[in-house]
């Protein structure tokens, strides 16, 4: 014995429809993704699916009519993270160095971090900064805090010991 009414009626991959000339309510095969319903299925047929047309998609199984129209091309400033496709919309970001701005219209670049700090974190907010650790600097040419100079290992002597923000002068 196969599955019961109630069982199809419930399952992931049927949707129901409404027989138009019967009035019966029908247990129809979903659509695989990247197609939608061009027909429905009848007391004597089942569905049939088309391919989305360039420009629409549908994520997964469906029993829509027709696909989704993919989002408009990325606006100035962002980058696409993924394309259109007949089974996923356009996913715009901001590119590296950057960051979406409060109001989610636009990417603004990555802050500084200013001498004396150094990089912590970077990601879909601004960066965060932190001090530069005691025998480190940063003049604020890099996102990292380097070593001073090791005077002595170089057979040099320490004119002037180095800050967060300035290196050893030998």
């Amino acid at each position: 014995t196969g599955p019961s009414t109630d069982q199809l009626l419930h399952s992931p991959r049927n949707y129901q429809h409404t027989d138009p000339s019967s009035g019966v309510q029908l247990v129809c095969d979903k659509c695989p993704a990247g197609t939608y319903v061009s027909t429905h299925c009848s007391p004597t047929s089942v569905r049939e699916c088309s391919p989305c047309p360039k420009g629409t998609f549908t994520r997964g199984e469906n029993g829509v009519q027709q696909c989704h129209r993919c989002r408009a091309p990325c606006p100035a400033g962002f980058a696409e993270k993924a394309a259109c496709t007949a089974t996923q919309d356009r996913v715009c970001t901001c590119p590296p160095s950057s960051f979406l701005s409060v109001d989610g219209k636009q990417c603004q670049p990555h802050s500084l971090c200013l001498p004396g700090t150094r990089l912590k974190k970077r990601g879909s907010e601004d960066v965060v900064c932190r001090p530069c650790t005691k025998g480190t600097f940063s003049d604020g040419s890099a996102m990292r805090c380097r070593p001073h100079t090791d005077c002595h290992a170089r057979g040099l002597v320490l004119l002037i010991p180095g800050t967060t923000k300035t290196d050893n002068v030998c």
